[in-house]
């Protein structure tokens, strides 16, 4: 597997909240320090997680989508910026946990398979003895052999004596003992609903802290010895080289701050200029654009702030009815409402551009993979997140039929004029290319038909 002319590694968990962020963290901020050429990305549809690794890497993750992007675009994007480097990707909920019950479709095993890349799995074990060293060799039978694992990391122990203990057990296995963790207060970082807080709203400790650790508490020389790699920095991301022909404002503040770095850097390839400002802290949205997004994020947690920018919300409201061209997606749409009414009862004004109210629920209302077909876009795939629902959605829903790929099931979502689309729908710009060109007038796809993706 370490003969891959475009090797990595894949950072997975057991299961949901097994620590694969720190872990990834951890890895990344000692790569980082050691100066070492390295790329990182996270599978799945995922918003939050790559903050942290920016944070620690100082580079932007790139995310790999199975289900969204396809094998085709995930093998050419991880390919593409791992010639110089090796990618370091961080998977989602455990190993095998994808879209079908029966396989591994839509998992960090499926991405796996598809890059060659072996997997360094992390193992929760708060709770446990030598009986972990039974699960481990399901995880490991189920993949097809040790071949396919760098080694396991142990986290959540309960404390040193607790760690040599596991670390005796774990002699038995078929793949090497990497490291362990017990519980530290540098690494307990918040949650929200099914994933951590943004780091845009903490004070994450910093990366020269998490390398310390790493060297500490990691067998880190064993995980580098698989690979061969430049000890030289190069930068493998995106360079855009283009003449901007658009300026498009993007709502990017500690509120608004869910977007795919592919997302960005495929509007610049599309000769959009992308034009960062601040909802909640700017007066009006900048002077001298020819659109507007607001992605997703968590506006609830910053509503009274968020309303009580009225020139603000003025502002949205006059440049989308004058006909600016924008796209609201998720927190986006909440904003655009004519208000948000949260779980303590109270309700806060908000733009005032679509009709209804949004609440705020304690249940999950919509959540995974979705997609919607077009006659004049074709199948475009998206996912949804959200705890609230837009009150006035059964009555007033007219921009789209989303169908739920978990399910099958289908209902009306969305609001569009003829300058604004405001939908629940994440998406992923290349995929959805015709649309996002549509709406703000951008450079044509070179080819007739096919998926306008992003070229590295």
């Amino acid at each position: 597997m370490s003969g891959n002319v475009n090797k990595g590694i894949i950072i997975a968990g057991m299961q949901s909240s097994s620590g694969k962020t720190a872990v990834t963290s951890l890895v990344l901020a000692a790569m980082h320090k050691r100066g070492l050429s390295f790329q990182p990305f996270k599978i799945g549809p995922d918003y939050i997680d790559p903050g942290y690794h920016l944070h620690y890497s100082a580079k932007n993750s790139v995310n790999l989508d199975p289900w969204i992007m396809g094998q085709d675009h995930v093998v050419q994007t991880a390919r593409q910026l791992t010639k110089n480097s090796l990618g370091v990707a961080e998977g989602v909920m455990g190993l095998f946990d994808g879209s079908d019950p029966e396989t591994d479709v839509g998992s960090t095993m499926e991405i796996a398979r598809w890059l060659g890349w072996q997997i360094l799995l992390v193992v929760p074990c708060q709770n446990a003895g030598r009986s972990i060293t039974a699960s481990i060799q399901g995880f490991v039978r189920e993949a097809g052999g040790a071949k396919h694992f760098i080694g396991i990391i142990l986290n959540q122990a309960k404390s040193e004596s607790h760690v040599e203990y596991l670390r005796k057990a774990c002699k038995s296995l078929e793949i090497p003992f990497l490291g362990a963790l017990s519980e530290i207060p540098a690494l307990s970082w918040p949650e929200r609903y099914l994933g951590l807080q943004p780091g845009l709203e903490q004070k994450l400790p910093e990366p020269e802290l998490l390398a310390e650790l790493a060297e500490k508490h990691l067998e880190l020389n064993l995980i580098y010895n698989n690979f061969s790699f430049p000890n030289t920095a190069k930068n493998d991301e995106v360079q855009i080289n283009q003449q901007f022909r658009k300026r498009i404002a993007v709502a990017q503040d500690e509120a608004f701050h869910f977007y795919y770095y592919v997302n960005l850097e495929w509007l610049r390839q599309k000769g959009a200029e992308v034009v960062p400002f601040s909802p909640l802290k700017d007066r009006q949205i900048p002077e001298n654009v020819d659109g507007l997004i607001l992605g997703g994020g968590f506006p609830e947690v910053f509503a009274e702030e968020m309303s009580a920018n009225k020139s603000m919300l003025d502002s949205l409201k006059t440049s989308v009815e004058s006909g600016l061209p924008c796209y609201a997606e998720c927190g986006g749409l909440m904003v655009m409402a004519e208000g948000l009414k949260l779980l303590s009862g109270k309700s806060f004004p908000m733009a005032g551009i679509v009709p209804g109210f949004v609440e705020m629920t304690k249940q999950l209302q919509h959540f995974g993979y979705c997609k919607v077909e077009s006659p004049n876009f074709g199948e475009i795939r998206g996912h949804e997140f959200h705890y609230s629902h837009w009150t006035d959605e059964s009555k007033q829903a007219n921009l789209w039929e989303v169908t739920r790929h978990s399910t099958g099931a289908s209902r009306r979502e969305g609001y569009r004029t003829s300058n604004l689309h405001a939908s629940y729908v994440h998406l992923y710009f290349p995929q959805a290319s015709s649309l996002i060109r549509k709406i703000f007038n951008l450079f044509p796809d070179e080819r007739e038909g096919g998926v306008d993706w992003l070229i590295f």
